[in-house]
């Protein structure tokens, strides 16, 4: 076993003392409630264990004996996967912390997962379950080191917003009377979080063993990697910090400030942002605030955060990014949860540039040639639909000539639930640092299809902002490798000249879709 758990009763306080089986030593955590005893270790494995099992269970009985391919076969697996997913589901609401950022990571992963999972567990993102008032005190005067009474004048009963981590609550202090926002971190997720990677560390090696094609290990790899960051809320604040200093010209983007006096590992207090999350469509329609140009904007901010300053939020999804009305269809973008980002090295920039460049001309020599260096070789084109979201009749033609229709969209799903032994090959090949680029441009699209835009001739990922920031990228880093200040020039005379294009390119779009109205 990884872990050894020995549970030891005393008069009025219960103890867990976990160990690893290397001898790193014991840590000994307290028992005050039911709740407690329910969420130890062995119980969360117990639980993990089961639901694997019933999952397994359920597709060899359900599949046994149906030919494949088949009507019955595909009826079968449906369910199977829908049964599988909502028992997931329970599975993350039960044990909540890393099991819900996982669920919450699947629901994502369209391009890979079937689509009965990644419906199912979309709920966690916006409705994760929330902590108990009792834990949330516990939490704030445990780390603040006084009475909440002391500190706040209100303390809001309920959450505005809960997630995997942590859950946030609207407070007023004392002292000055401000509204601010309070991130408590949940009661036992820190010290839950080691025996969680490690159980599903196993059941994902067990579910390797049975589907081979899904190869997920991947994933565990990248949580075991970031979670102690994203547990660290001084860490958050100082990224929430360096990407208001950053990106402080978009000006229709607000970072909240933080309040370090009332911040710890555990609890973030910030200024308080109104806004509705930015799906919330008839929030738009309310305040008159277009939703295309809510999508270009934060377009334009991920491409700035990947291709210019090689600083990326790695998670926004719609509970994450808020949008505040200021009236008359004015209003700003306000960016949450700055516990996890990507510093992307200057390599990885570059490839992921030219690849663009290749992808927007289109070149397929060089597309290939760029795969390549990135490690996927001969599915390149995989790769290169993967990173679009566009079939590989729309990158050979041209991702610019053309919309996003149903036809391409039906496709992109039967490509999708066929080629999966392909697509986990593509994503154990390519850069780490791809991984959060994918999944960051996959919550982008998601946000895009919520508000109705996805495939419009403007968005995101076609021509326009994400397009200006990937030429500025590579011309200025081919700028600083150049060493003959003549050479430098031409450089930025290219730059220039092809961003002058998009200028004029981004008018002719506006022209025609005003003359189409």
């Amino acid at each position: 076993m990884i872990f050894k758990k020995l549970i030891t009763l005393k008069p009025l306080t219960k103890f867990l003392l976990v160990g690893t089986s290397a001898g790193a030593g014991y840590t000994a955590y307290t028992v005050d409630s039911p709740e407690d005893l329910r969420q130890l270790g062995i119980f969360r494995f117990g639980r993990a264990a089961k639901t694997v099992g019933k999952i397994v269970i359920d597709y060899k009985t359900s599949l046994r004996g149906l030919p494949e391919p088949s009507a019955e076969y595909d009826d079968a697996i449906q369910k199977c996967h829908q049964r599988s997913a909502e028992h997931l589901l329970e599975l993350a609401c039960a044990n909540g912390g890393v099991f819900i950022k996982v669920g919450q990571h699947i629901s994502g992963m369209e391009y890979l997962i079937p689509p009965e999972y990644t419906q199912t567990l979309s709920i966690l993102t916006s409705q994760a379950p929330q902590a108990s008032k009792e834990d949330v005190i516990y939490v704030v005067e445990t780390e603040l080191k006084a009475k909440v009474d002391d500190i706040f004048s209100e303390f809001s009963e309920k959450p505005v917003g809960a997630a995997s981590l942590a859950q946030v609550h609207v407070a007023k202090l004392k002292e000055t009377g401000e509204t601010v926002a309070v991130k408590v971190q949940h009661k036992r997720v820190y010290k839950n979080s080691r025996t969680d990677v490690n159980t599903m560390e196993l059941l994902v090696n067990i579910a390797d063993a049975i589907f081979p094609e899904f190869r997920l290990m991947w994933l565990i790899e990248e949580i075991k990697k970031n979670l102690p960051n994203e547990l660290d809320f001084l860490h958050e604040a100082k990224n929430a910090d360096e990407a208001a200093a950053r990106f402080k010209h978009l000006k229709f983007l607000r970072i909240p400030k933080i309040n370090y006096e009332l911040t710890t590992k555990r609890v973030l207090t910030m200024e308080y942002c109104e806004g509705a999350h930015v799906d919330d469509v008839e929030y738009l329609k309310k305040h008159k605030i277009d939703p295309h140009d809510v999508c270009v904007k934060i377009g334009r901010t991920i491409s700035e955060m990947i291709f210019l300053q090689g600083y990326l939020h790695s998670d926004p999804h719609p509970g994450n990014v808020l949008i505040n009305s200021k009236g008359g269809g004015k209003y700003e973008i306000v960016l949450l949860d700055h516990g996890l980002y990507l510093n992307i090295s200057d390599h990885i920039r570059k490839l992921y540039s030219d690849l663009w460049l290749a992808i927007l001309k289109p070149d397929l020599q060089e597309i290939r040639k760029v795969a390549s260096q990135m490690g996927v070789g001969e599915l390149y084109g995989l790769f290169a639909c993967m990173v679009t979201r566009r079939s590989w009749k729309s990158v050979t033609g041209g991702i610019g000539k053309s919309k996003m229709n149903e036809s391409e969209k039906d496709e992109l799903r039967m490509y999708a639930s066929s080629l999966i032994p392909q697509i986990s090959e593509v994503l154990s090949r390519m850069p780490r640092e791809m991984l959060l680029i994918l999944k960051t441009n996959d919550l982008m699209r998601n946000i895009e299809h919520k508000l109705g835009v996805f495939g419009s001739s403007d968005c995101h990922l076609e021509v326009r902002k994400m397009s200006r920031c990937v030429i500025r990228s590579s011309h200025e880093m081919a700028i600083r490798r150049a060493h003959n200040p003549l050479a430098k020039l031409r450089i930025g005379f290219r730059m220039y000249w092809s961003l002058l294009k998009i200028f004029v390119y981004q008018y002719y779009l506006r022209f025609v879709n005003s003359s189409s109205l």
